[in-house]
């Protein structure tokens, strides 16, 4: 994958209109669509390190912009983020609600060891077993990943949903979180 650098400010993901959100960044061949992508936001099952359940849809629904960022320790274009976070965690780390999800279920233990190095006020997550047994829910968690059409995943994958819960963006490939407009687009009221 090649690195992707997203030039645009924060603040444009949020003039976007319509019904769709925008999907910048990286163009990966996928096997859901946008709308199943959205949709998996309702419905995805999350889970925390022990094992207690984030209800990601009254989280949405509580007045304040919303970053869900599919994350992992492998991941050079994650990684590379972190220093953003970072900057992001000293300005103003309650401004939004953030959320880091384990790209890769199974990589979870590894993405939770790394996650915690950094030091960030929020936690890392991971898709809820439910998607071992229930075919809906292995659906919503296929779509929730942006699952390409070869069955990979393209990490880092964010998406923006503002403060009326609606999605925004979707964010494919690594964002300069640190630069000034995005850091003040993080930080505005």
């Amino acid at each position: 994958m090649k690195h992707v650098f997203v030039s645009l400010a924060l603040s444009t993901f949020f003039a976007t209109s319509g019904a769709h959100a925008e999907i910048i960044g990286a163009n990966a061949p996928r096997a859901v669509t946008e709308d199943e992508m959205k949709a998996s936001l309702g419905e995805v099952d999350l889970v925390g390190a022990n094992g207690a359940p984030l209800d990601l849809r009254a989280l949405m629904a509580n007045g304040r912009p919303t970053l869900v960022s599919l994350w992992a320790y492998w991941c050079p274009n994650c990684l590379a983020e972190m220093k953003g976070f970072k900057s992001i965690a000293a300005a103003c780390p309650d401004r939004w609600n953030i959320v880091f999800v384990s790209a890769r279920a199974s990589d979870y233990p590894k993405d939770l060891a790394k996650f915690k190095t950094y030091g960030l006020p929020w936690k890392i997550f991971r898709v809820g077993d439910s998607t071992k047994t229930d075919v809906a829910k292995a659906k919503s968690a296929r779509a929730f990943y942006g699952a390409t059409a070869d069955g990979g995943v393209v990490t880092p994958l964010h998406y923006l949903i503002g403060a009326s819960g609606r999605v925004d963006a979707i964010v494919n490939g690594r964002m300069n979180f640190a630069e000034p407009q995005r850091l003040a687009a993080f930080c505005a009221d």
